[in-house]
């Protein structure tokens, strides 16, 4: 203990720069929007590069590479579906174009233990992968990407307390917010919806289609328990998710083509 205080004592003042030097950085990290774009960059090229190469050892290749192809079979079939069109009314032109795309992408580093949760996944800005675009897996939501780098991306997991999706009650015309509360990795609580609202255990839960992000009608989860407290104008909902976010091992980046004209416009109406 006499020796360590010594030492502290002997180079304090290369402990202090040091401090300092950590303690700027992370000012201009925290205060500056560019370069705290260009170290969230940085970071997820590193981790990506990291869990990726842990991953390769693990996996067995042949079955990956089928799980590959399955993968990249799925992304045509989510294409084809009604909601990732939208419709192009021009006078007798009743045609339907192409609104939402998607890309499969390999998970190579998850959390699901944590209050704030992330996931990493093999596709990056070569890919064409752009942030603020939605995840879903084989059996519902993912997430939101949160950044990229040229080879990987990384996601903000449902099971993050920042997290809002809007969602619908499926054929009762209901809407909400579907929230994580920080504890289990496969519930989260529906908001918004009314106590005049006719909820039933096993309702089932879909995006709603009121965001730039998820196209309408995605399946989220069913409805597990509905509580009234005294007081409130709304119900209390647990909602169990379709997606097992402790074992996914294949996503799929959802792009919106109509997201950047949508979110301009509703930026003009907001700075009215």
């Amino acid at each position: 203990m006499r020796n360590l205080f010594q030492l502290l004592l002997k180079y304090n003042a290369v402990f202090i720069f040091i401090f300092l030097e950590i303690f700027c950085f992370y000012l201009i990290i925290k205060f500056n929007e560019e370069q705290a774009g260009i170290f969230s960059a940085t970071t997820t090229a590193f981790n990506g590069i990291f869990y990726n190469v842990k991953d390769d050892v693990s996996k067995h290749f042949s079955l990956e590479e089928e799980n590959d192809k399955l993968a990249e079979d799925n992304t045509l079939l989510f294409a084809r579906l009604e909601e990732s069109k939208f419709n192009n009314i021009i006078e007798s032109d009743t045609s339907y174009q192409q609104q939402y795309t998607y890309t499969s992408a390999r998970v190579v580093n998850n959390s699901t233990n944590r209050s704030n949760n992330y996931l990493t996944i093999n596709r990056g800005k070569k890919h064409g992968i752009k942030k603020h675009t939605g995840v879903i897996g084989g059996n519902g939501l993912v997430g939101i990407v949160l950044a990229t780098s040229e080879h990987f991306s990384t996601i903000m997991s449902l099971l993050h307390q920042q997290t809002k999706i809007s969602v619908a009650i499926k054929n009762k015309n209901y809407f909400g917010s579907l929230v994580w509360n920080g504890k289990n990795s496969r519930h989260m609580e529906l908001e918004a919806i009314s106590r005049d609202a006719e909820i039933l255990v096993g309702d089932t839960i879909v995006t709603s289609g009121y965001s730039s992000i998820f196209p309408g009608g995605i399946m989220v989860g069913l409805v597990n328990e509905v509580d009234n407290v005294e007081g409130s104008s709304f119900h209390e909902i647990n909602v169990e998710l379709s997606q097992n976010l402790n074992n996914i091992r294949y996503c799929y980046v959802v792009s919106n083509l109509l997201q950047e004209e949508q979110t301009a416009l509703e930026a003009e109406l907001k700075n009215e």
